[in-house]
């Protein structure tokens, strides 16, 4: 019996340490987000742990599955021939910040990770635009996903189009025009929900991007981005943080992003407190909705929540 025992024990222990421990149950009231993508998932959820910080909310946890240029077919691929290329990063409820867990992770042992309540999905940004890329592997994915986890809601990440001097070699498929990439990423996007119901949210990253080209800060022609097409380390990273987190995070917290003390002190493009009341509001207008670009204007609000908070600035430098 005495040897049983300590068996039992064993793999308990085993089990409670193991890597694959990240997400659990949903009974400890955590939320639980799994991005699946490339550099532009990257670029959405840089600063949404230091985000999350300022804020302090304590009850989010966040992992994103990496590889740079990932697409929908590759994401299938790699799940189909049970191959691990991913980089695997979390950030943990209350800790707050980015911890790389493996450099060689699969989508199979990340679905296996207990209980996730939002997972991500989204298309390689040379192909947003073109919804004839997407299938049949969105719907494999989708499949996929709902039966690991039949519970979790499915978002899609509705990438921004390139800059105005964007030498991307993809820019050419939608005649060099910003604009015009954004039409089509929104005419892919409104068939891709169409066509699959289970894709319950959108997250309107390009919108937002787009509301502040129109806006005071932008820094034409690079348009917020650090290469064309990678948002840029300060203003861009940190609107696409504010986007997720309207969009996925306030509605489970009840803690709005709103007059937030984030500041970034990188790319070309700072995070200073006007800045940051610019991003905010284009993520807010962009989650009300989700394809409509407006200049963003009338800040004054978000100025005025920022000062409430006192002495609370964090820099990101």
């Amino acid at each position: 019996m005495r040897t049983l025992y300590r068996a039992l024990l064993c793999v308990a222990f085993a089990i409670v340490c193991s890597p694959n421990t990240f997400a659990q149950s949903k009974d400890d009231g955590v939320l639980r987000i799994l991005a699946v993508g490339n550099s532009f998932s990257d670029d959405g959820t840089e600063y949404i742990p230091a985000l999350l910080a300022n804020l302090g909310v304590k009850n989010v946890e966040i992992a994103r599955l990496y590889v740079g240029g990932c697409s929908l077919k590759q994401h299938t691929d790699f799940y189909k021939k049970g191959e691990s290329p991913y980089i695997y990063t979390t950030s943990k409820a209350g800790e707050n910040r980015w911890k790389e867990q493996s450099k060689h992770y699969s989508l199979k042992a990340a679905l296996a990770e207990g209980e996730w309540d939002i997972i991500s999905l989204q298309q390689r940004s040379g192909d947003s635009g073109i919804y004839s890329s997407f299938e049949p592997y969105l719907g494999e994915l989708i499949t996929i996903i709902k039966q690991a986890q039949p519970n979790a809601r499915i978002a899609w990440h509705m990438t921004w189009s390139y800059s105005t001097n964007s030498r991307h070699n993809d820019f050419a498929r939608y005649e060099r025009n910003s604009q015009k990439m954004l039409e089509a990423i929104y005419d892919a996007t409104h068939a891709a929900t169409e066509a699959h119901p289970e894709i319950e949210i959108v997250i309107p990253c390009g919108t937002a991007i787009q509301s502040l080209r129109q806006s005071a800060i932008n820094n034409f022609p690079r348009d917020l981005t650090r290469d064309g097409y990678h948002m840029g380390e300060g203003a861009g990273r940190y609107a696409l943080a504010c986007t997720w987190y309207e969009e996925l995070i306030e509605p489970y917290t009840n803690i709005s992003m709103r007059g937030n003390t984030l500041r970034v002190n990188k790319g070309s493009v700072n995070v200073s407190p006007i800045v940051a009341a610019y991003c905010q509001r284009a993520a807010r207008m962009a989650v009300r909705h989700n394809f409509t670009i407006r200049e963003v204007k009338h800040v004054g609000r978000e100025m005025r929540r920022a000062k409430s908070y006192g002495n609370k600035e964090k820099i990101i430098e």
